[in-house]
C-alpha cells in the first residue's frame, strides 16, 4: 500500500508541473469544427464551407469583440486566448513551445519576460534568429498543431504587458516568436482564434 501510494504522490507531482502535455482533436460540435483540447479547453476551428472566413485578421479592439460576440458551434461564451493558451498550439520550436524557454506567461507578462534567461546579448528565448524561416512540421510549414490548419501568422492573445500602455502579446507561428505589441495602433493586424472552456 505504501508503494502504491508514493507511486500515485509521484505522479500527482509530475501532472501538475505541466511541460507541454495538451493533446488535441479535431471535432465537430454541433455541426461545426472546432478543436478540443485534453485541458478543456474548446477552439474556433474554420469551417471550410464558410465562405466568409472568421478567420481575418482584426485589430485587438476587433479581435476582442470579435470573439465576445461570436455564436458557434452552439455556443457563446467564446474569448480571446492568453498567451499560456497559445502557446500550447506550438509546435516544432520548442523555446516558445509550453514550458520552453521562453518565460512569457500570465504570470511573467513584462516586456523584460521576452529575455529572461538569455545565455548572452544575442540569444532570444523567445524567437527565432532565423526570421522567415517555415520549417515548421505544421500545414505549410507552420510552428502548429496540425488540427490549427492552414491559417499561418500572428495571433492575438489577451495578456497585457503589465506596464499597463496597451501593449499585449501576440504569438507568430510563421516565424515564431513571442512579442509584445501596441494594441491601440489602427495598423497592427493579427487572428484572433477564439476560445471557451
Amino acid at each position: 500500500m505504501k508503494k502504491f501510494v508514493f507511486i500515485l504522490s509521484l505522479s500527482l507531482i509530475f501532472a501538475s508541473c505541466g511541460g507541454g502535455g495538451v493533446s488535441y482533436t479535431a471535432e465537430k460540435e454541433n455541426g461545426k469544427p472546432v478543436i478540443k483540447g485534453s485541458d478543456g479547453i474548446m477552439w474556433y476551428a474554420e469551417d471550410p464551407n464558410d465562405q466568409l472566413s472568421k478567420l481575418n485578421q482584426k485589430s485587438f479592439t476587433d479581435a476582442v469583440t470579435f470573439c465576445r460576440e461570436l455564436d458557434y458551434a452552439g455556443h457563446t461564451d467564446w474569448r480571446l486566448p492568453t498567451i499560456d493558451e497559445l502557446r500550447t498550439l506550438v509546435a516544432g520550436y520548442h523555446d516558445i513551445e509550453e514550458g520552453g524557454r521562453c518565460k512569457v506567461s500570465e504570470k511573467c507578462n513584462r516586456i523584460s519576460c521576452t529575455t529572461e534567461g538569455q545565455k548572452n546579448p544575442n540569444d532570444t528565448p523567445c524567437s527565432n534568429p532565423e526570421t522567415g524561416i517555415m520549417q515548421g512540421p505544421g500545414p505549410k510549414g507552420c510552428y502548429s498543431i496540425d488540427e490549427m490548419g492552414e491559417t499561418c501568422g500572428k495571433y492575438w492573445s489577451s495578456t497585457p504587458i503589465s506596464t499597463g500602455d496597451s501593449m499585449h502579446f501576440l504569438l507568430d507561428f510563421a516565424d515564431p516568436s513571442v512579442a509584445p505589441v501596441q494594441t491601440d495602433v489602427p495598423a497592427q493586424f493579427a487572428f484572433a482564434r477564439c476560445v471557451r472552456k
